[in-house]
């Protein structure tokens, strides 16, 4: 349309050079075009003058643009028609039965995700979808042979963890398997003789004792409901005095409540029923797994049964030294996780660590400030006088340091001042190595501390393997292995 209107005002004179030149042109052939670049010959008909093909292009394009434009728009009416709709319609009627069913498959969902089976080499429990199954002919389980837990065998197939089934394949012994010496007590192996023993009776039998317990009680012989599966923000740990290892079981001079400490909350006071499904020792029990382990676990071997004490035991008793130190509490127990801050004023103590540092924190000018949650010395039953003495031995030896370098050199032999001899003293020969030993290093200390936990003495973070592990890993793989012994045992603590 442009272009012919724009034709239509041209004036009749002017040479449109889209068109073949005119004839009344003296310098150029009536035949010659321009776009040809070449001469024609002169025919005896007249041509018609050649019209651009732009114009058919530019109608073809605008008529389609033109119907993607509409056909565009229609789908947002559509589109808008529908959303308008749906908001008209929502929210929609929900049936019971909707409900209902709405709930069963989300259960189904929750329990498909979260079904978990055994595996027969690590012994951990794994989601059902990371498991392999393996024939009981399969040359991949050679590495293994004698060392399955039986708990996950069903019928001719053995079921393997991602992990377990990868090692083996590449013809290593998994990380957490008795190939590698840490899954060494299999369910069905597990000695019955070491099964359902108080938390007295395993002191009784343990060789060394690095942690303490705290039971709380309720009336009809049940704990405390209140557990703590995390801890968060400040809490104190209470030193406890491992000892070495023990050669004589039961130990004569074994306090057992040092080691064990009862709180009993209820509003009568505690009867033996209350007690005796956590501290009652039978002496058939105690007597049958020292036996065992004397036999079969290569810690105990050297060691002596107390025949003599366990004969003057009656067949059931609960220790008379745990019923004494029994601490009444008739408060409820819900305020143990709030928390608070104390000015370490003088005489303002918290507990007997923060007394035996008294003249250590308030040396200078400023006061700092403490804070106490979770466990505190509870009712003032735990007196401990040697962080103060240790303080002072300190301070002692710093002073003398100081004092004998000014004394002259000829009254350092045998004629110091009465005031220097009586400053105490601590000193000891070494031979060979001046480090002091460490019971952590030691690999046979762990294991012989918990001999429920490892019947046969191997099988602790410590014993050498083909795949080393570290602690951490060691620990998560006890937390997660399907018999539950290691994290039954937490409980207890």
């Amino acid at each position: 349309m442009l272009v012919e209107e724009f034709d239509r005002h041209l004036p009749t004179d002017h040479i449109n050079p889209f068109w073949t030149s005119t004839p009344s042109d003296p310098l150029t052939p009536s035949s010659f075009n321009p776009f040809f670049n070449s001469i024609q010959l002169s025919t005896s008909t007249s041509s018609s003058p050649l019209r651009p093909k732009t114009k058919r292009q530019r109608s073809i394009e605008a008529t389609r643009a033109e119907e993607v434009v509409h056909r565009a728009l229609g789908l947002l009416r559509a589109e808008y028609g529908d959303r308008v709709a749906a908001s008209n319609a929502f929210p929609p009627d929900i049936s019971p039965s909707d409900i209902r069913s709405s709930i069963a498959n989300y259960e189904v969902d929750i329990a498909t995700a979260s079904n978990k089976a055994v595996c027969c080499s690590c012994g951990r429990l794994v989601y059902i979808k990371d498991l392999f199954q393996v024939t009981t002919e399969d040359p991949l389980l050679d590495l293994l042979e004698g060392k399955l837990d039986a708990c996950a065998k069903h019928g001719d197939l053995w079921d393997l963890c991602s992990p377990c089934h990868k090692a083996l394949r590449d013809n290593k012994p998994p990380r957490f398997s008795a190939a590698n010496s840490v899954n060494m007590i299999l369910c069905p192996h597990y000695p019955s003789v070491l099964e359902d023993l108080t938390v007295t009776e395993e002191c009784l039998i343990a060789k060394a004792h690095p942690v303490g317990v705290i039971l709380k009680l309720r009336p009809g012989g049940r704990a405390s409901p209140l557990n703590y599966h995390a801890l968060r923000g400040h809490f104190i740990v209470i030193p406890q005095d491992p000892g070495p290892l023990l050669q004589i079981l039961p130990s004569p001079e074994l306090h057992l409540h040092h080691l064990i400490k009862v709180f009993w909350l209820g509003d009568r006071p505690p009867t033996d029923t209350d007690f005796k499904p956590f501290l009652l020792v039978r002496k058939h029990n105690v007597l049958a797994a020292l036996q065992y382990l004397v036999c079969h676990n290569h810690l105990y071997r050297g060691i002596a049964i107390n025949y003599h004490l366990i004969d003057s035991w009656s067949d059931d008793f609960i220790p008379p030294e745990l019923q004494d130190s029994i601490i009444c509490l008739h408060d409820a127990d819900h305020h143990e996780r709030e928390g608070y801050t104390v000015n370490l004023s003088s005489g303002n103590y918290e507990n007997d660590l923060q007394a035996a540092e008294d003249d250590t924190l308030h040396s200078g000018h400023d006061v700092p400030l403490m804070t106490g949650s979770v466990a505190t010395d509870i009712n003032g039953e735990r007196l401990n006088p040697d962080m103060h003495m240790l303080h002072t031995l300190v301070d002692a030896a710093a002073n003398r340091e100081h004092e004998l370098s000014s004394v002259p050199s000829h009254l350092l032999h045998g004629n110091q001042p009465s005031n220097q001899r009586n400053i105490p003293v601590i000193s000891y020969t070494t031979h060979g190595l001046a480090t002091p030993i460490n019971h952590w290093d030691d690999p046979y200390y762990f294991t012989a501390a918990f001999p429920t936990l490892f019947p046969t003495g191997f099988g602790g973070h410590l014993d050498e393997r083909k795949v080393p592990i570290s602690l951490a890993a060691f620990a998560e793989w006890a937390l997660s292995h399907h018999s539950r012994r290691y994290t039954t045992f937490i409980n207890k603590i």
